[in-house]
Order: structure tokens, then sequence, then C-alpha cells
């Protein structure tokens, strides 16, 4: 593309448009390993702007990516063509409710949280990202965390878009049945392919790969707006979400187990779910003693955090009286408390997770996405631990393992040295003996993090030919030109 054609779209929008060096570099990068340098980047101010940027593209055939805060870690905010960034000017709250909010797709997640507490209103789903990331991002990702153990992923909170297609056409869709004409066509095409998706899907609580068909239709409801929801942007520009809101917990207790290991940790994950906590996870012990309030536990080495929630004080506190005089049975309780500030101090080194376990690391080392988000079922969870530690030794790699235990999501990475080179090969390998058994088991090859660049040539395999060929029609019925993102959730090539 010519400077006169960026030009051209810098008079079309109000918002900013830059395509110098310096600004395609800097967006030439996410949190993942890739590196794809931009024509250029957009900042829209409204509707309007988008409208006009997608016209443009879809004239001169040129890719569209949204970007948030680019926290991403498979490549799903990297493109050739033009980047639209959100996070400069639609970072707006449009209208908060007694149930709901209405926002822009470039506010953070943790803006939007500021703004709920003081109305006593929380959205569950905080990522370890919450602080940066948008909630642009997050529909695109389907994302989740902690609480989604017990409250859901970001699917259960969105209840309507509007929307931009890639030919500047608006749309929208509502959990009320209120859509527009392509998507009337998409909830046509789920319905007839209604008994291929029962089958073909995964039968875990947590999945963010391919398309979430299997949400539109459930108990007799349709849902067309979550069409939107871990599509990563390849389908149409999400301009304002409609958020529906909780009423804060009046009353929380977090519990820190110890474990001699990952597996002791895991083969113990169905025996605390049946107390029916919020949250499960599973991390490093070392990243947490050096907390006030902790039992010393040399020998340990994994633990699990445990958080219960409650608007009824009576049975609480006996609920949980009864839950760790039962699990020390199992494991030690180096830690637990009902205070506000401990809690949230504990949830904020579990959000630093990776990171504090790359600081402990020898040297300077980088993590390599692929495996990292697959899911099971929560009563397989020993069993796979076992088995990703058994796939490190056997390819002798050293490798971090934390995440969701209670939704059978694991973030587990093997650690290079970056003056090694990867051996593609290698890790290929391991990525599908890793799959092999999540898809033979019923699970998902990812659970929050999306397919991005790096999993997306996975997803045929991991649905099957005929489900696949139902996620080229999807694209086709909403961006048959292939601008928005593509490369991501189908390959380009099932395109021509």
């Amino acid at each position: 593309m010519s400077e006169d054609d960026g030009r051209k779209l810098a008079n079309l929008v109000s918002g900013e448009t830059l395509w110098d060096d310096w600004t395609r570099k800097v967006y030439s990068v996410d949190a993942s390993n890739f590196v794809v340098e931009p024509l250029l980047v957009s900042s829209p101010k409204d509707e309007f702007d988008i409208q006009q940027i997608c016209k443009f593209a879809t004239a001169r055939k040129i890719p569209l990516v949204c970007r948030g805060a680019g926290t991403g870690l498979l490549g799903q905010s990297l493109s050739t063509g033009i980047v639209i960034d959100f996070v400069r000017k639609m970072d707006h709250i449009v209208d908060i409710g007694d149930d709901y909010v209405i926002a822009e797709p470039g506010i953070t997640k943790n803006r939007l949280d500021m703004e709920l507490l003081k109305r006593g209103k929380f959205i569950p789903p905080n990522p370890a990202s919450s602080n940066y990331c948008t909630v642009g991002g997050m529909i695109a990702n389907n994302s989740s965390g902690p609480l989604t153990l017990g409250y859901g992923s970001i699917m259960n909170y969105l209840s309507g878009v509007r929307t931009v297609y890639s030919n500047g056409e608006m749309g929208f869709a509502y959990d009320n049945e209120s859509f527009d004409n392509i998507i009337k066509r998409m909830v046509d095409l789920v319905m007839s392919e209604i008994n291929l998706i029962n089958r073909n899907y995964p039968k875990v609580d947590k999945n963010s790969s391919g398309y979430r068909l299997d949400s539109i239709i459930t108990r007799g409801k349709i849902h067309p707006q979550r069409i939107f929801l871990a599509s990563e942007g390849t389908l149409g520009i999400v301009t304002k979400a409609k958020l529906q809101t909780l009423d804060i917990p009046e009353f929380r207790y977090l519990l820190i187990l110890s474990f001699p290991n990952v597996e002791a940790a895991s083969a113990k994950v169905p025996f605390i779910l049946k107390y029916k906590p919020v949250a499960l996870e599973l991390l490093d012990t070392n990243l947490i003693m050096d907390t006030p309030k902790l039992d010393s536990c040399h020998d340990y080495n994994c633990s699990l955090l445990v958080e219960f929630h409650s608007n009824k004080q009576s049975k609480f506190q006996s609920r949980i009286t009864r839950f760790e005089n039962d699990v020390s049975q199992y494991s030690r309780v180096i830690g637990s408390s009902g205070h506000l500030n401990w809690i949230e101090k504990i949830w904020a080194l579990r959000q630093n997770a990776l990171n504090s376990i790359l600081k402990r690391s020898s040297g300077t080392r980088k993590t390599i996405s692929l495996i990292e988000d697959t899911v099971v079922a929560p009563s397989l969870l020993k069993d796979f631990a076992c088995l990703l530690i058994q796939l490190y030794k056997k390819y002798d790699l050293s490798y971090v393992i934390y995440g969701h235990a209670g939704d059978g999501n694991l973030h587990t990475r093997p650690i290079v040295e970056p003056q090694q080179e990867i051996d593609s090969k290698k890790m290929e390998s391991m990525a599908f003996e890793v799959f092999n058994y999540v898809r033979a088991h019923g699970g998902s090859i990812s659970g929050e993090h999306g397919d991005g660049l790096a999993r997306v040539k996975y997803i045929p395999w991991m649905y099957g030919t005929d489900m696949y060929e139902v996620f080229i029609k999807i694209k086709k019925i909403f961006d048959r030109d292939n601008i928005l993102n593509p490369g991501k959730k189908v390959l380009s090539e099932s395109l021509r």
C-alpha cells in the first residue's frame, strides 16, 4: 500500500491513522512469540470511522485486524494489513444499569471493574491480564479466569452486541432473539447442523477453540451474540457490548492447600469440587511462601487455592470449617482467611504466576505457547498431569505447570533458552501427543487463550472434516472476501 493510500484513509476517518516505521514496528508484536508488521494503524473514534475503514479495506482487499492491549498469547492481533486500535479512542462506558453495562471494546477490564465496584457490582471473568486486557479482546477470546469455575466465562455475561461487518454494514445481535439478516443466516445454518455440532464439540465447560457454534442454541433458547465469542475478530467488529453484572458477594473465604507435587494436587481436585468452590487454582508453592500468615512448608512444592463465596453468613463458616477439616486428611492448610486484603494479595500473586516462575528460573529463558491451554475433565486431571510430566522428560524439556485445576484447564509451557534454536519438529511432536490425549478424552486444545496463528492448523484435526466445513461456511456468511483477521480460526487456503 502506498503512502497516498495511507493519507486517503486518514482523510476518511476522524481518528488517528499512522504508517510510520516506528508505529508499524510497535504493532508488529503482541504477547506471543510472533512478529508480523502491519501496513498501518488506525484508531477510530466511533462506528462511522470503523465503517469507513472496513469499506476502504474491502475495496482494496487489505486485511483488517482489531487490537486491544495486545495481551493475546498466540498472535491473534497481528496482521500484514490494517490494525484497528480501539484502546486510544473507543474505550468508554456507554451506559450502566442495575444489572448491566454497555461498553466500547477498548475499555480495559480493570477500568470497568473499578466503575462497577462503586455500584457493588462485578463481572466475574478475570483473566491474569485483566489490568490491561480489553472487553473487545475478552469477547474475541471468550476469556475466563479463576472464577470461571463458579461463575462461567465472559460468554455467560455477554447479552448483546453492535457490530460492523467487513463491507461496512452495521449489525446487531441480542439475547432476546433480535438480530440482523447475516446473523439469521448463521442461526439457520447452526440449526441445520445441530446434530453434527452436538457430536463433535468438546465435552468440557471451557473452550475457545474454533467457533463456539455449540453455544448459539441452548435449552431451546437462541443466543445469537455468542457467535462473536472466541471468534478472534474474524466475523465482525464489535463496537458496543452489553454485559450482565452481578452483585459482589458479601462473604469470601480463601484457603491455600499444599501438596508434595503436581500429581498429588491434581489427584484431589475431584474431591475438592464436591464442596462447590468458586475457584480452584494450581500453582507453585514458592510463589506465595513470602506472604505473611503462611505456615512454612519446605517439603511441599505445589499448592491449590480454593475460594468460596456466599451472601449468607449463617451457614458459611460451618461450611468452611467442614471443608478444612475434611481436606486436612490429604493436604496441609498453609493459609486461610476471610479478610479481603489478604485474599486479594494472594490472587495478585496468582495473577503474576508465569512471570514469577520465570524470575525464579536460572538464566534468561522464554516459554513456548502451543500446549499451554488444554482442557480435560477434572476427573482426568491427575492422569493428564502425569502424561505432561512424562512427555517433558521424554523430550528433555524444562517446564512450568499451573492453571485452573477446577476446570481441568492447565497452563503448561516448555521453557527454552533464547539462544537455543527451537526444534519445531520436537514441539509439534509433543503437541500432537498432548492434543491426541485431549481430543480422545473429550477435551479442548484451548480453554481460554484461543487459537491465533499458533493453533489454527490444528482446528480441522480437532473438530474433523465435516465440522470444519461448517466453520468455513460460517466464515463465508460473515466475511466472504476474507478481510477480517484472515488466517485465524479458518485457514486462508480453505476459503479459496
